[in-house]
């Protein structure tokens, strides 16, 4: 007869599935779940690669729920990636300098996307933000030049610090009433997109937040309290572009600081 004893937080085993070593690490012991780091070398991981959801080691069934912070960091030859239906957390640069990456699925039960976590995956065409989310990390998209559109979900209430900065090909830039806050050098360099669309409850603008938009041709914003900005939050947006805001309060963004460089105001709302 044989037992089945599961490994403690902490404790780790090595295991290869699909032709690649993985290391999966316990994160919590009492429902055996794990993280993924690959141990295989960048060279031998390429192509689409599909991610296990489980390993078993020693009788006893792990789940895996989150990936490794810098886990498949410059493994240059992946072109796509399934998630495990089971992920909850992407860590701190897991797919930083996936430089073939063009595309990922997230699963339902992703709440959190780590710090540049596809910093650099200048391939990346298209990425799914699903309702379960509920954490962006500063620079999550960062240089991700061929990133089209980024719908953000209800769940998300900030927008990090240089989450999207050097995304030359997303087309528009549409922050729903959910968004309460962007950060510094959130959209900077997005030098394709066309319109800012800002919604009621957005409070704040940090510095350079949309600096170097050059071809955005209208702004609108339904808050009747102009976002607090800095004077360079808007730097290379042309001046004399519509910018559609509250009717009652056009005389307050003319005012505004960061809002006061535009000189075509319309009132709607």
């Amino acid at each position: 007869m044989s037992s089945c004893t599961k490994l403690n937080s902490g404790d780790s085993f090595n295991q290869t599935v699909g032709g690649i070593e993985y290391n999966f690490e316990v994160i919590v012991s009492k429902i055996a779940y794990v993280r993924l780091t690959p141990v295989s070398a960048p060279s031998v991981v390429k192509g689409d690669i599909t991610l296990p959801t489980t390993a078993v080691y020693d009788g006893v069934t792990y789940t895996v729920t989150q990936i490794g912070q810098r886990a498949f960091r410059d493994y240059t030859g992946i072109t796509s990636v399934t998630l495990p239906k089971t992920l909850s957390q992407i860590e701190n640069e897991a797919f930083a300098g996936c430089t073939s990456l063009q595309a990922i699925n997230t699963p339902q039960p992703l709440s959190v996307i780590g710090a540049y976590a596809f910093d650099g995956c200048s391939q990346l065409k298209a990425f799914s933000l699903e309702a379960s989310l509920s954490e962006l990390g500063k620079g999550a998209f960062r240089g991700c030049a061929s990133l089209e559109e980024l719908v953000f979900t209800p769940t998300i209430t900030e927008i990090p610090d240089e989450l999207c900065s050097g995304c030359t090909s997303l087309k528009e830039i549409n922050l729903p009433s959910t968004i309460m806050h962007v950060g510094t050098s959130a959209f900077e360099g997005c030098t394709s997109a066309r319109a800012i669309k800002i919604d009621r409850s957005l409070q704040n603008i940090g510095a350079r937040a949309f600096s170097g938009c050059i071809a955005v041709g209208s702004i609108s914003c339904t808050t009747a309290t102009p976002p607090v900005c800095s004077a360079n939050t808007f730097d290379g947006i042309p001046t004399d572009i519509p910018v559609t805001v509250p009717m009652a309060n056009v005389g307050d963004y003319r005012n505004a600081t960061g809002w006061n460089r535009f000189s075509n105001y319309t009132g709607k709302y």
